[in-house]
């Protein structure tokens, strides 16, 4: 009788988590087809390809919850997730560009930081995953109260941080130092803390930084070119081109907290100063047609700077 009951509970589950999937996939399509009617600037079109990428993220992870189970809390789960997310920048009609992607092929236990523009950046995120492999993720702890995906990003791998409670914080940040020192893996965090949709980049948080002194590993720098295709006022979500640079390893390797402000300083300053280049070429591309038709492909990594 138990038997019996536990396998109409079985096929019960597996039932219903079939129907889950066709419900989503059918959601994400519809999705995907409002994102490429109406007219520039149509305010539905806009929400419905943010849409896309934020039901795409909760929706799989969540959907990928019972294989996260056969080993939970482990960070490859995250990283086929995103493999899969990815892909999607092809439906949106973003194509992306890594430069010197050597330095995150090679870096192993390492910080990972980057400009933060738009919602977006979740999928460049993605886009990098691909090529770092180990990585770190990190979140703020609201979301982990999201259902259901919070506890599924929780069962992922993902580490969330109470930005409201320092000693809660380190403690997060320890964790995350033991996985780069002992595993090879790399954090990957936004270092101003939040969005700046504007050119420029805000003063960076100290977090980053002295978990990297503490745990002596390099930050690799990663700029990512102004999304000029996206216009929140105006509701404009257009095909667009990115450029991503990853900047030479800043070594951390003796340094101690009396050189946090230097550091933060250093990075801030070089990840500025190639930002602004960057977009001096993005702003000359546009100003070419034969620039912005190109047919690229979805992502195109050069081991080195671009060829000429």
């Amino acid at each position: 009788m138990a038997e019996c009951m536990l396998c109409s509970l079985a096929v019960w589950l597996v039932r219903w988590y079939l129907y889950a999937w066709v419900a989503c996939l059918s959601i994400f399509v519809l999705l995907t087809i409002f994102s490429k009617v109406g007219q520039r600037g149509n305010k539905f079109k806009y929400y419905s390809k943010y849409g896309m990428i934020y039901f795409a993220t909760q929706s799989f992870t969540t959907l990928y919850a019972p294989f996260s189970l056969m080993r939970p809390r482990n960070i490859d789960n995250c990283r086929i997730v995103a493999l899969i997310i990815g892909k999607l920048s092809k439906l949106l009609g973003i194509t992306w560009e890594l430069r010197n992607a050597q330095h995150l092929r090679q870096a192993k236990g390492a910080i990972v930081l980057t400009n933060h523009q738009s919602s977006m950046d979740i999928l460049g995120m993605m886009i990098l995953w691909e090529i770092l492999k180990n990585v770190v993720p990190i979140a703020k702890l609201e979301l982990l109260y999201l259902l259901p995906f919070g506890p599924a990003a929780w069962l992922g791998g993902v580490q969330f941080i109470n930005r409201k409670n320092r000693v809660s914080a380190m403690r997060t940040f320890d964790r995350c130092k033991r996985m780069m020192t002992e595993d090879g893996a790399k954090m990957y965090i936004y270092p101003e803390g939040t969005r700046y949709a504007e050119r420029g980049m805000l003063p960076f948080k100290k977090g980053a930084f002295h978990t990297a002194i503490e745990a002596q590993v390099p930050i690799i720098p990663v700029v990512f070119s102004h999304m000029y295709f996206i216009e929140s006022k105006r509701h404009i979500f257009d095909d667009g081109h990115v450029i991503v640079d990853t900047l030479e390893p800043i070594p951390t390797a003796g340094l101690t907290k009396a050189d946090l402000d230097q550091l933060i300083e250093r990075t801030r300053n070089v990840m500025l100063a190639r930002y602004e280049e960057i977009n001096r070429e993005v702003d000359a591309g546009l100003k070419d047609p034969r620039w912005v038709s190109a047919d690229r492909p979805r992502v195109t990594v050069y081991d080195g700077k671009k060829s000429k």
